[in-house]
């Protein structure tokens, strides 16, 4: 089932909150599940995805799948070295935008967190 609009709408939100106060370089963390059926079109979708992530100056970090046949789990990280608080506004405007609206209509869950960049993976 794809992801409601007003939860999709909600993510513009949290993605300004997140970048906005979070120290900066850290990393944008995606986790959601696609049907097979909605892998291709999903993949043209995150390419756009990836051009605005380089437009804020970010890059892709990892992109890992786990095929579990009917359905696949995705992994991808972004990287982001500079703080993104001055596009907290325009994260709103994505959400509500046909790029992200397309994706939740493909995907069947969604989470997503920001992370500082760590010197160690340890606790």
């Amino acid at each position: 089932m794809p992801i409601p609009a007003a939860e999709g709408k909600a993510w513009g939100i949290v993605f300004g909150e997140e970048f906005a106060k979070a120290p900066a370089p850290y990393f944008g963390v995606n986790i959601f599940d696609v049907l097979a059926s909605n892998w291709d079109p999903l993949l043209k979708n995150v390419h756009q995805q990836l051009e605005m992530v380089k437009q804020f100056g970010g890059r892709s970090h990892l992109w890992t799948v786990r095929d579990h046949g009917r359905r696949k789990r995705v992994l991808w990280v972004n990287y982001y070295p500079q703080s993104l608080a001055a596009y907290k506004e325009q994260m709103p405007e994505f959400a509500d935008g046909p790029i992200w609206k397309e994706f939740c209509d493909l995907v069947e869950s969604y989470q997503w967190f920001c992370t500082t960049e760590q010197p160690s993976t340890e606790p």
